[in-house]
Protein backbone atom coordinates (compact mmCIF):
# COMPACT_ATOMS: atom_id res chain seq x y z
CA UNK A 1 0.00 0.00 0.00
CA UNK A 2 1.46 3.40 -0.84
CA UNK A 3 1.14 6.37 1.37
CA UNK A 4 0.86 10.37 -0.37
CA UNK A 5 3.45 11.97 1.01
CA UNK A 6 2.54 13.91 4.46
CA UNK A 7 -0.55 11.85 5.29
CA UNK A 8 -0.97 9.87 8.25
CA UNK A 9 -2.04 6.51 8.21
CA UNK A 10 -5.61 5.95 8.79
CA UNK A 11 -4.57 4.05 11.99
CA UNK A 12 -2.23 6.55 13.36
CA UNK A 13 -4.58 9.34 12.70
CA UNK A 14 -8.10 8.13 14.39
CA UNK A 15 -5.32 7.26 17.58
CA UNK A 16 -5.21 10.66 17.53
CA UNK A 17 -7.84 11.85 16.84
CA UNK A 18 -9.83 9.43 20.22
CA UNK A 19 -6.49 10.80 21.95
CA UNK A 20 -7.24 14.48 21.34
CA UNK A 21 -11.09 13.69 22.53
CA UNK A 22 -9.89 12.36 25.70
CA UNK A 23 -7.78 15.19 26.55
CA UNK A 24 -10.59 17.74 25.87
CA UNK A 25 -12.97 15.91 28.06
CA UNK A 26 -14.16 18.30 30.89
CA UNK A 27 -13.63 21.26 29.48
CA UNK A 28 -16.75 22.35 28.20
CA UNK A 29 -17.56 22.19 31.91
CA UNK A 30 -14.74 24.41 32.93
CA UNK A 31 -15.62 27.29 30.13
CA UNK A 32 -19.36 26.79 30.81
CA UNK A 33 -18.33 28.18 34.38
CA UNK A 34 -15.88 30.42 33.71
CA UNK A 35 -19.08 32.05 31.58
CA UNK A 36 -20.98 31.93 34.32
CA UNK A 37 -18.89 33.26 37.12
CA UNK A 38 -17.79 36.12 34.70
CA UNK A 39 -20.90 37.51 33.17
CA UNK A 40 -23.71 35.90 34.96
CA UNK A 41 -22.67 36.62 38.90
CA UNK A 42 -22.14 40.11 38.19
CA UNK A 43 -25.52 40.69 36.17
CA UNK A 44 -27.44 38.94 39.58
CA UNK A 45 -25.66 41.66 41.70
CA UNK A 46 -26.75 44.10 39.34
CA UNK A 47 -30.08 43.04 39.30
CA UNK A 48 -29.67 42.25 43.59
CA UNK A 49 -28.48 46.33 44.17
CA UNK A 50 -31.14 47.56 41.99
CA UNK A 51 -34.11 45.84 43.89
CA UNK A 52 -32.76 47.32 46.62
CA UNK A 53 -33.20 50.95 44.62
CA UNK A 54 -36.36 50.38 43.75
CA UNK A 55 -37.88 48.93 47.33
CA UNK A 56 -36.10 52.36 49.03
CA UNK A 57 -37.40 54.53 46.18
CA UNK A 58 -40.85 53.08 47.39
CA UNK A 59 -40.48 53.31 50.83
CA UNK A 60 -39.12 56.93 50.41
CA UNK A 61 -42.09 57.84 48.50
CA UNK A 62 -44.88 56.35 51.05
CA UNK A 63 -43.04 57.54 53.68
CA UNK A 64 -43.30 60.89 53.00
CA UNK A 65 -46.47 60.74 51.78
CA UNK A 66 -48.08 59.33 55.43
CA UNK A 67 -45.97 61.64 56.99
CA UNK A 68 -47.31 64.48 55.30
CA UNK A 69 -50.66 63.28 55.26
CA UNK A 70 -50.47 62.66 59.26
CA UNK A 71 -48.95 65.94 59.65
CA UNK A 72 -51.21 67.93 58.33
CA UNK A 73 -53.98 66.41 60.39
CA UNK A 74 -52.43 67.10 64.19
CA UNK A 75 -53.93 68.99 66.88
CA UNK A 76 -50.91 71.51 67.27
CA UNK A 77 -47.18 71.48 66.09
CA UNK A 78 -45.46 69.19 68.91
CA UNK A 79 -48.24 66.42 68.33
CA UNK A 80 -47.90 66.72 64.21
CA UNK A 81 -44.36 66.13 64.40
CA UNK A 82 -44.56 63.32 66.94
CA UNK A 83 -47.01 61.40 64.72
CA UNK A 84 -45.52 62.21 61.47
CA UNK A 85 -42.25 61.13 63.02
CA UNK A 86 -44.20 57.65 63.99
CA UNK A 87 -45.59 57.48 60.04
CA UNK A 88 -42.52 57.92 58.96
CA UNK A 89 -40.98 54.84 60.84
CA UNK A 90 -43.80 52.82 60.56
CA UNK A 91 -44.06 52.99 56.70
CA UNK A 92 -40.07 52.55 56.53
CA UNK A 93 -40.36 49.40 58.87
CA UNK A 94 -42.79 47.71 56.38
CA UNK A 95 -40.06 48.17 53.75
CA UNK A 96 -37.61 46.59 55.82
CA UNK A 97 -35.74 49.88 57.26
CA UNK A 98 -35.16 49.58 61.04
CA UNK A 99 -36.74 52.25 63.23
CA UNK A 100 -32.88 53.81 63.57
CA UNK A 101 -31.38 53.31 60.30
CA UNK A 102 -28.40 55.66 60.01
CA UNK A 103 -28.77 56.02 55.79
CA UNK A 104 -32.68 57.00 56.58
CA UNK A 105 -33.65 60.38 57.09
CA UNK A 106 -36.44 62.34 57.60
CA UNK A 107 -36.70 66.22 57.05
CA UNK A 108 -40.03 68.52 57.31
CA UNK A 109 -40.33 72.30 56.68
CA UNK A 110 -43.21 73.66 57.58
CA UNK A 111 -44.48 77.81 56.90
CA UNK A 112 -47.30 79.88 56.75
CA UNK A 113 -47.30 81.36 53.40
CA UNK A 114 -48.51 85.04 52.60
CA UNK A 115 -52.15 85.68 53.15
CA UNK A 116 -52.72 82.31 55.47
CA UNK A 117 -54.47 84.58 57.93
CA UNK A 118 -53.95 84.80 61.72
CA UNK A 119 -54.95 81.11 62.38
CA UNK A 120 -51.63 79.72 60.81
CA UNK A 121 -49.22 81.04 63.51
CA UNK A 122 -45.41 79.89 64.27
CA UNK A 123 -45.72 77.60 61.00
CA UNK A 124 -48.80 75.57 62.06
CA UNK A 125 -52.58 76.50 61.52
CA UNK A 126 -54.91 76.48 58.78
CA UNK A 127 -53.56 77.00 55.61
CA UNK A 128 -49.84 75.89 56.73
CA UNK A 129 -47.48 74.46 54.05
CA UNK A 130 -45.82 71.42 54.75
CA UNK A 131 -43.26 69.80 52.81
CA UNK A 132 -41.64 66.53 53.39
CA UNK A 133 -38.57 65.20 52.55
CA UNK A 134 -37.40 61.44 53.16
CA UNK A 135 -33.72 60.31 52.27
CA UNK A 136 -32.31 57.02 52.17
CA UNK A 137 -29.02 55.33 51.36
CA UNK A 138 -28.95 52.16 49.68
CA UNK A 139 -25.11 50.57 49.79
CA UNK A 140 -24.00 49.22 46.68
CA UNK A 141 -20.99 47.43 48.53
CA UNK A 142 -22.39 44.08 49.78
CA UNK A 143 -20.87 40.84 50.98
CA UNK A 144 -22.94 37.34 50.43
CA UNK A 145 -24.53 36.94 53.95
CA UNK A 146 -22.49 40.18 55.94
CA UNK A 147 -24.36 42.57 53.94
CA UNK A 148 -23.65 45.72 53.64
CA UNK A 149 -19.96 47.04 54.05
CA UNK A 150 -18.93 50.16 54.03
CA UNK A 151 -18.40 51.97 50.61
CA UNK A 152 -20.35 53.53 47.95
CA UNK A 153 -24.19 54.32 47.64
CA UNK A 154 -26.85 55.60 45.93
CA UNK A 155 -28.84 58.23 48.16
CA UNK A 156 -32.78 57.90 46.61
CA UNK A 157 -35.59 60.32 48.05
CA UNK A 158 -38.88 61.54 47.98
CA UNK A 159 -40.26 64.89 48.51
CA UNK A 160 -44.26 66.01 49.40
CA UNK A 161 -45.66 68.76 49.86
CA UNK A 162 -49.19 69.38 51.51
CA UNK A 163 -51.51 71.97 52.64
CA UNK A 164 -53.52 72.16 56.19
CA UNK A 165 -56.90 72.75 55.41
CA UNK A 166 -57.54 76.45 55.43
CA UNK A 167 -60.93 75.64 56.96
CA UNK A 168 -60.34 73.04 59.23
CA UNK A 169 -60.78 73.88 63.19
CA UNK A 170 -57.75 72.97 65.61
CA UNK A 171 -57.19 72.21 69.02
CA UNK A 172 -61.24 70.82 69.50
Amino acid sequence: MSRRPGCAPADASAAGHAGGRRAERGAAVVELLVVFLTLLLPLVYVMVVMADVQRALLATSSAAREAGRVYVTGSDRGDAERRAGLAYREVLATYGVGPRDPRAGLRLEVGCPTGAGTGCAGGFGPGAEVRVVVTYRVPVARLPFLGAVAGPGLTVGATHHTRVDRYRGLGG
